[in-house]
């Protein structure tokens, strides 16, 4: 889900201050060659700062030779796939986070060196994507999220609990019938994993995956499911089932990430909108995106590989690099590209963020129980609390947990 434009100027003004930057050590590595593999550049500028941080790192570590192998996005997974199962990965390279837990349990990828890196230097959403049965398997690289969108001339002050998203909702509603109050998240599997950040501002969990539990039939995840629910009462979806709701003033808020802000004032320059962090019931949370890096077990050079992954992390080179794959920084010193006052609702959100289940089976959940089970409350064909205890029973069985 990371994505976001890189802003060229601040970019160029990166790259030009990447060659100063901190290193990770110097030394002889005696002519090693280290390969990593990473999404293909999103844009010109990104594969300069890649190009950049690569030769700092060869400079910085004598004999070092870093490959840079970029593949098109849509088919990484599965030619890292065929790599794996060939014996034949590059000794490190990009992973998206719900694959991590996957890899980490099946012996894929090896656990981070011990005093690697200093933990509390990094959001601690961001880190906790790399963790499985409790141990750190990669390094974050980028992180995205999702806020609160709404429309200045209908919501003037956003709301910040769920009670004054539902009243807010209702007085649009109720002086435009043909406005929606929001514009809430469809039962697919984008809504499914803006869902747990819902959960979790209610003080939920959508697992417990060291005790083997789930917990998304649970008070809190009803709640929040009910809150959606709800506010269909006033943000009916003959109106929002239209193209583009919120950009086209039919719906007051809309709930989406900092990939939609240039969208927007690109292709709606009259709508005033502002980002704010999303409406809670007991704490302040949200969910997260985007990608994490991992050594591979078969790397013939693991040392040198996470020498390597912390150089991308670290606070002088991970806001360059962040940018470049289209998110935020992952480490809390690292520069922040400057950015529209939305920025800030975003970088908020992140403070707060918490890290999907690291459970194998994550994605399949996600699409395949929770998405249709949001979909079946939001229709009326079952009650939040039946469609949850529907899913958590089909999410029991494929995951065989008794809890």
């Amino acid at each position: 889900m990371s994505r976001g434009l890189v802003r060229g100027a601040v970019v160029a003004a990166l790259v030009c201050g990447l060659a100063a930057c901190g290193s990770g050590g110097g030394g002889q590595s005696d002519g090693k060659e280290l390969t990593f593999w990473m999404y293909q550049d999103r844009t010109p500028q990104a594969g300069q700062v890649m190009e950049q941080v690569r030769k700092d790192f060869e400079k910085a570590n004598p004999g070092v030779t870093v490959k840079l192998v970029k593949i098109p996005k849509d088919d990484y997974n599965t030619k890292l796939g065929s790599a794996v199962a060939s014996k034949s990965a590059p000794d490190a390279g990009i992973l998206d986070q719900p694959l991590v837990s996957k890899y980490a349990l099946d012996g894929t990828i090896k656990e981070v060196p011990a005093g690697l890196i200093t933990e509390a230097d990094y959001y601690k959403g961001a880190l906790d994507t790399n963790r499985a049965n409790g141990k750190l398997y990669g390094l974050p690289q980028d992180q995205t999220t999702v806020a609160l969108f709404y429309n200045r001339k209908l919501v003037p002050t956003p709301p910040k609990t769920w009670d004054e998203l539902k009243q807010v909702a209702a007085q649009v509603h109720a002086a435009d019938a043909n406005v929606a109050g929001m514009n809430v998240p469809k039962g697919d599997g984008y809504g499914a994993w803006m869902f747990p950040g819902i959960v979790h501002g209610a003080g939920g969990e959508m697992v417990d995956d060291a005790g083997k539990k789930v917990l998304f039939d649970q008070p809190p995840a009803v709640e929040a499911l009910q809150l959606w629910v709800d506010l269909q009462k006033s943000s009916p979806r003959k109106i929002t089932d239209s193209d583009k709701p919120f950009e086209n003033g039919l719906a007051a808020m809309t709930i989406s990430g900092p990939w939609d802000v240039p969208t927007i004032k690109e292709q709606f320059p009259d709508l005033d909108f502002g980002v704010a962090p999303l409406p809670y019931k007991s704490e302040p949370a949200g969910n997260i995106g985007g990608e994490d890096s991992v050594v591979f077990s078969t790397s013939k050079n693991p040392d040198l590989a996470w020498k390597w992954l912390a150089f991308l992390a670290n606070a002088q080179n991970n806001g360059a690099v962040a940018d470049a794959f289209g998110g935020f920084p992952v480490h809390l010193k690292a520069q922040v590209p400057a950015g529209g006052p939305e920025q800030a609702a975003f970088l908020e959100q992140l403070k707060v963020a918490h890290a999907r289940p690291a459970v194998p089976q994550w994605i399949q959940v996600n699409d395949e129980i929770i998405a249709p089970a949001i979909e079946s409350a939001l229709t009326g064909k079952a009650t939040a609390q039946q469609a949850l205890t529907d899913a958590a029973s089909k999410t029991r069985s494929l995951l065989g947990w008794n809890g």
